[in-house]
């Protein structure tokens, strides 16, 4: 009898499978009306490379942890509006001045804060010049994940939020330390750090939700019909993404038709909605080879293909190694 992935790493549920891997597409750029802070026209684009370390699957951790001065050398200290694709982020900032557009809305943000941003959600930075802050980036899987069933997270988790030590009656700087401990755990890189790592993001989770309990849910924008859209299918991804499911099955859950779907998908994200249900499958290759003993031979099979040596190819053209060498690697 075959193991499954869910009986053995709770990350891994057999909802999220596809039977296949397919390339990335090309990022598309989305023009808006509005400057991150100049008024003057911009393009708002799909990040996977400048302000993160990759698209959801090579997220193979829990979390990644970077303080902004680590790509102050990138990005100069003003971060360009921009979005991430199956990426929720949770950023701390020390105290200090941020100027912020977040879901296309100016606001100053003034530290110690925290601001949640759900995947999708623009967002674009000026940071004064040497601000202590942290970026903790969290693929939408787990956030779903650890949102599932608990309902004062429901109520606010796909919605950006804005928590501002100046605007509640306690002091909101132990959320300092919880980065700093996030950040030394990150780099520890041991068999229990992403165990560790969660709890630390639980604790930034529950701070924002006291935070809203005292002053109410901050939304600062809007979301439009089209990032509605894709916001569900990314939603019945993670709850009932079964590997026999395609884009027309998803279509139809979702009351439109496959072809409005995969353009509407292609618009927000840049990507196909294949690509999409493709990275997911992906990421479970990953984290099965890289946090469990199975066989590759039944992570083949869990996730949908039709023989090991199908997985090895297509995850070879993916990733650029075999499984067994992935699994290696990661482990060394």
């Amino acid at each position: 009898m075959r193991t499954c992935l869910c009986d053995i790493y709770p990350h891994y549920d057999n909802q999220y499978q596809t039977a296949f891997i397919v390339p990335q597409a090309t990022q598309v750029i989305i023009s808006v009306t509005i400057s991150t802070f100049t008024g003057a026209m911009v393009s708002i684009f799909p990040d996977t490379e400048r302000y993160v370390l990759g698209g959801p699957s090579a997220h193979v951790d829990f979390l990644n942890c970077e303080r902004v001065a680590d790509r102050q050398h990138i990005h100069g200290w003003s971060v360009e509006e921009h979005y991430h694709e199956g990426l929720a982020q949770l950023l701390v900032f020390d105290t200090g001045r941020v100027k912020s557009v977040l879901d296309h809305r100016h606001q100053e943000i003034v530290g110690p804060a925290l601001v949640w941003l759900p995947a999708l959600i623009p967002h674009g930075f000026e940071y004064e010049i040497g601000l202590k802050a942290w970026v903790i980036t969290v693929p939408s899987v787990d956030v779903k994940r650890i949102v599932g069933g608990v309902s004062w997270l429901e109520q606010w988790i796909d919605s950006p939020q804005v928590l501002e030590g100046r605007n509640i009656t306690w002091d909101l700087s132990p959320i300092l330390d919880i980065a700093t401990s996030i950040e030394a755990e990150h780099r520890m890189n041991g068999e229990d750090s992403n165990f560790a790592l969660e709890s630390l993001f639980r604790l930034l989770l529950v701070t924002v939700n006291r935070g809203i309990a005292t002053n109410g849910p901050r939304h600062p924008g809007y979301t439009d019909r089209k990032q509605s859209l894709v916001n569900r299918f990314q939603d019945l991804i993670e709850q009932r993404g079964e590997a026999e499911l395609g884009v027309s099955d998803y279509a139809k859950m979702l009351s439109v038709t496959a072809t409005h779907l995969s353009r509407t998908v292609k618009v927000i994200t840049g990507r196909t909605a294949g690509d999409i249900l493709a990275d997911r499958t992906l990421l479970n290759a990953k984290r099965a080879l890289a946090f469990t003993d199975m066989p590759i031979s039944d992570i083949a099979f869990d996730l949908g293909f039709s023989s090991p040596s199908y997985f090895s190819r297509t995850f070879r053209a993916q990733v650029g190694q075999t499984p067994r060498e992935f699994r290696n690697a990661s482990r060394n």
